[in-house]
């Protein structure tokens, strides 16, 4: 049926030509260059059938062209995949090795590939990740740098790199890759997060929330964003203690712990340092106040603590006496109110008054051996050494000496010092003394010389 019509639609066009031919039977010049020599003289049939089989010739061309570069693309597509699934499967069975932790035969069968293959950026990344895993860092930096002059933006590669450099902690080039992360991608929370981390570590405090900041700014987790919000509350008091401690800025200072206080009014290490800029300036009686407000407002004994150490330095123990006493007088259920006036009667060399304060305390209140070495203490102090080496003998019945550490209220961190932040789970606020059940967490130690030595200065 094919050739019929083929063969109908040439006599068709021949009967045309044919037709046109009867039409026009003269000769027509035809110039095809300047000059009378350049010249065709022929029918204009000639000309029209010239111009159909050139035109059939272009249509053929453009068609067998197209059909060329296609199936070019095909075959290069094909390749590609072909290669693409051989690359796969070598870096699978790469991996499968590396988890059976077989590294040196994994290590063998990647390098082979990559040999025919040296653009393949999994079989770099795994490279990278086997040598981080055998402690070679030299060729782990070697192999992701390849990934990166393959792929200059591989946030894989990125990320990795700054872990890299992170873990040897080599602070500077992770940030530096991190931040090219970023850059490649504005979104990239795990790389904001690496960022904030380090400068964390460095005191970067400004720099570190920025990082808090953008990621609030990018994250779409509530539950994640509250606890980043507190993170950045963090941040935002460790700038202010900054300024203060480095710069000596406390207008700057105290508008951030004014700032903290308002998001949060039982953050304690803002009260504590609005304090140090009173002393700063010489404003002592504007401190206990502060201070003195602010434990009635969160009841943390490390401001008690502060107070104690302020009316001392300044030869006014009688401000955070009168302050216990009333403490004492309204809340009598408070045995460590007590405890913490007679220690402070110790400091002061007031042996007597201590012995009246500790007196007043239950002997079966605290079940550590806080309250039998402050006693001893004392005794020991007014020559009494039968009632010290009683209650000396009654404390060594756990064989722990007394402390007075600050417990994170988080992870339960344990520390003699205070400390705006817990060294342990990196939140703030989160440091005080337990007054629950027992006062003191117990600790042992080694090495017994005197009683005295076990009262330790807060």
């Amino acid at each position: 049926m094919y050739i019929i019509t083929l063969m109908i639609a040439i006599l068709v066009l021949i009967a045309f030509f044919e037709y046109l031919y009867m039409l026009n039977p003269v000769k027509i010049p035809l110039h095809y260059a300047p000059g009378s020599q350049h010249i065709i003289n022929e029918y204009l049939i000639i000309y029209i059938f010239s111009a159909f089989l050139v035109g059939i010739v272009l249509v053929l061309s453009i068609n067998i062209l197209k059909d060329s570069i296609s199936w070019i693309k095909n075959l290069l597509f094909k390749r590609k995949q072909f290669i693409k699934t051989e690359i796969d499967n070598s870096v699978n069975k790469a991996y499968d090795l590396y988890i059976k932790g077989q590294y040196d035969k994994a290590i063998d069968l990647i390098k082979k590939y990559l040999s025919v293959y040296e653009n393949s950026v999994s079989g770099y990344l795994l490279l990278a990740k086997i040598y981080k895993h055998k402690g070679k860092i030299k060729d782990c930096e070697f192999n992701l740098n390849k990934v990166l002059d393959i792929e200059k933006d591989n946030l894989h590669a990125l990320n990795e790199a700054g872990n890299l450099y992170r873990l040897n902690k080599d602070y500077d080039k992770a940030i530096v890759y991190y931040n090219k992360a970023l850059e490649s991608s504005n979104d990239n929370l795990y790389a904001i997060t690496q960022l904030k981390d380090i400068y964390i570590k460095k005191g970067e405090w400004k720099n570190a929330y920025k990082m808090s900041k953008l990621f609030l700014a990018e994250s779409k987790d509530k539950e994640i964003n509250k606890k980043e919000e507190l993170v950045m509350l963090g941040l935002k008091y460790e700038f202010g203690k900054y300024l203060l401690e480095t710069e000596n800025d406390t207008v700057r200072s105290a508008k951030r712990f004014n700032q903290v206080l308002t998001q949060n009014k039982n953050f304690v290490p803002a009260y504590i340092s609005l304090g140090d800029i009173y002393i700063k300036k010489g404003k002592y009686p504007e401190v206990f106040d502060l201070w003195q407000k602010a434990f009635l407002k969160t009841g943390n004994l490390a401001i008690l603590i502060k107070i104690e150490d302020i009316a001392i330095k300044t030869n006014h123990p009688e401000n955070i006496i009168k302050f216990y006493q009333k403490l004492i007088y309204d809340n009598p259920e408070k045995w460590e109110y007590r405890l913490f006036l007679g220690k402070l009667y110790m400091r002061l060399e007031m042996v007597d008054d201590a012995l009246s304060s500790l007196h007043e305390i239950p002997a079966s209140i605290f079940k550590d051996n806080s309250l039998n070495l402050l006693l001893a203490e004392c005794y020991f102090k007014r020559g009494k050494y039968n009632d010290s080496a009683v209650n000396f003998r009654k404390a060594l019945k756990n064989q722990y000496p007394v402390k007075l550490p600050f417990t994170c209220s988080n992870c339960g961190f344990v520390s003699y010092n205070y400390s705006s932040i817990c060294p342990s789970c990196s939140l703030w606020n989160t440091f005080n003394i337990k007054t629950s059940g027992t006062l003191y967490e117990s600790g042992q130690k080694d090495d017994i010389k005197n009683i005295s030595s076990l009262i330790p200065e807060q």
